[in-house]
């Protein structure tokens, strides 16, 4: 199978290895300004091993290793640049008939992507493996996780489990796309937003009654959300969606902070939320928008409120934005908690 990876951060440089190791024919697209990372390899360390690859990097459509048609493309851009990404598969004529896999986190990807293609060609996925880039370059995914799958359209697109799946990675399918996409947003919203305007590291917010208030009420109403459009959640690998659904429900607040506070960090293995270290990077936009903010817009749809996610999202664009001092947050739960009212 030949597959092009568009985006060339650490999830897609993973997934690329992955692919290129399992003797597939793996092709990354990065933006213009990579473009001298076209002759160099990277390594890549998962499962207990790590190994060399030097996947092909390309930077323009005319690029030569992307001549020859793809059968998948893979779309591992943050849900910001999904519009940019669309651009890049319509000017590729390699990827014209190529199934399109999205592992971006947060709503609303696989609508743009079907609005632009044919639904039928898209096929939603939940990467559930924590991946993050060393200093060194070197790409280290978790133990834990897998890749979820569910179609978009009407084909099933089962070749592509079993594709995937000669990686050695745990690749599950699931019948419902939305019900998979706001199960994984479940797990991205924990300890994650309010973590970057607090600048708190997620142990230091589950040690906080009044920030892991604002965490629960996050939750609460993301599920509230998920009954009003009769969207059940589901189990994806390595984490029982339905049970933190339930038990940010029923169970009492000391308890589920300890519950969270252990399953969370096994989770992501040490790396810090991916919101806080776009804040603390500077960086001029994050996908909060499609995360906390998109819970607060389809709540709107719903007839619902969900004023915690959007405190969270327009205090954490404020933030990033310059409109919002971050000293006038960072470390105080109570000042976020008055902007949710």
């Amino acid at each position: 199978m030949r597959a092009l990876i568009i985006g060339a951060g650490a999830v897609g440089r993973y997934i690329a290895a992955r692919l290129q190791l399992a003797g597939h024919d793996a092709v990354l697209f990065a933006r213009a300004q990579a473009a001298g990372t076209r002759a160099g390899g990277y390594r890549v360390e998962f499962e207990g091993t790590a190994r060399d690859v030097n996947v092909p990097v390309a930077v323009a459509a005319g690029d030569a290793p992307l001549q020859a048609p793809f059968e998948l493309a893979v779309v591992a851009v943050k849900a910001f640049a999904t519009a940019g990404a669309i651009e890049t598969i319509r000017a590729i004529s390699a990827c014209d008939a190529a199934t399109l896999l999205t592992v971006q986190n947060g709503l609303g990807n696989e609508e743009q992507l079907a609005g632009a293609f044919s639904a039928d060609r898209i096929v939603a996925g939940a990467l559930t493996t924590a991946v993050d880039r060393t200093s060194a370059g070197a790409i280290v995914a978790s133990h834990k996780g897998g890749l979820a799958l569910a179609p978009v359209g009407a084909l099933p697109h089962n070749w592509l489990i079993a594709a995937i799946g000669q990686t050695g990675m745990r690749v599950d399918a699931a019948a419902d796309w939305r019900a998979l996409k706001w199960s994984k947003l479940l797990i991205n919203i924990q300890a994650n937003a309010v973590c970057a305007i607090l600048d708190w590291t997620p142990e230091e917010l589950y040690r906080d009654k009044m920030a892991f208030a604002i965490e629960r009420r996050c939750t609460l109403e993301a599920t509230m959300v998920m009954d009003a459009a009769r969207i059940t959640p589901v189990a994806l690998p390595g984490f029982p969606v339905p049970l933190l659904a339930a038990a940010a429900r029923t169970l009492p607040e000391p308890m589920l902070r300890y519950v969270l506070a252990s399953r969370v960090a096994r989770a992501r293995g040490g790396k810090l939320p991916s919101l806080l270290i776009d804040a603390r990077a500077h960086a001029q936009r994050t996908e909060v928008d499609a995360l906390n903010g998109a819970i607060a817009v389809h709540a709107l749809r719903a007839g619902r409120s969900a004023p915690a996610n959007a405190a969270v999202a327009e205090t954490l664009d404020g933030i990033i934005g310059g409109s919002i001092p971050w000293d006038d947050v960072r470390g105080k739960p109570a000042a976020l908690a008055s902007r949710i009212g």
